[in-house]
């Protein structure tokens, strides 16, 4: 089979769990749907990495050779690709936000009155969605953060210690193709 065969046959699977998870919302369901999910993920990383000349990349960092615009890029999307295309489709960043300040203003609110038992696991509840919205929250801005450190390490000419850097990340990925 094909890597693009295979590929079609994991969005496949995702796609039929996705369906048996909106029939019976399970956490078991659910659960099946992100080990697809990771694999899809792990199939597209390694046909992408497929298509990359490790060898030659590694050869001119390790030799302190100047890159192409192209290599470049390619090392870009290597190291930071998968941040640069998550922040770039990323659709509900204003949800999240909105959604943030609306837990933390019920938080508020419950501050300001004498907590019971009920008041108590309610605000346990409003923590417990807050930490799932800081978490999104956090890996966005991560990548964001991510993909602009290395667009501003690699604006200019690459230095000898960014040369070394760059290689060791490299032979790192080839080590664990990952």
């Amino acid at each position: 089979m094909s890597q693009q065969e295979q590929l079609q046959a994991e969005v496949k699977k995702a796609q039929e769990l996705a369906i048996r998870c909106s029939t019976s919302e399970t956490s078991d369901n659910y659960e099946l749907l992100e080990v697809q999910v990771d694999e899809l993920e792990t199939q597209a990383r390694q046909a992408f990495q497929s298509r990359v000349d490790f060898d030659s990349l590694l050869s001119k960092l390790s030799g302190r050779k100047p890159l192409t615009p192209g290599e470049l890029k390619t090392l870009e999307l290597l190291i930071v690709g998968d941040a640069e295309y998550y922040v770039k489709y990323e659709s509900e960043l204003d949800e999240w936000r909105a959604q943030l300040k609306r837990v933390l203003e019920q938080i508020a609110n419950l501050a300001d009155s004498t907590l019971d038992v009920d008041g108590l696991m309610h605000l346990r509840a409003l923590c417990r969605e807050a930490h799932e919205v800081l978490a999104d929250l956090v890996f966005y801005f991560d990548a964001r953060e991510r993909a602009a450190k290395f667009r501003a390490a690699t604006q200019g000419p690459i230095d000898n210690d960014g040369y070394r850097f760059l290689a060791e990340i490299l032979r790192d990925m080839i080590n664990s193709k990952s």
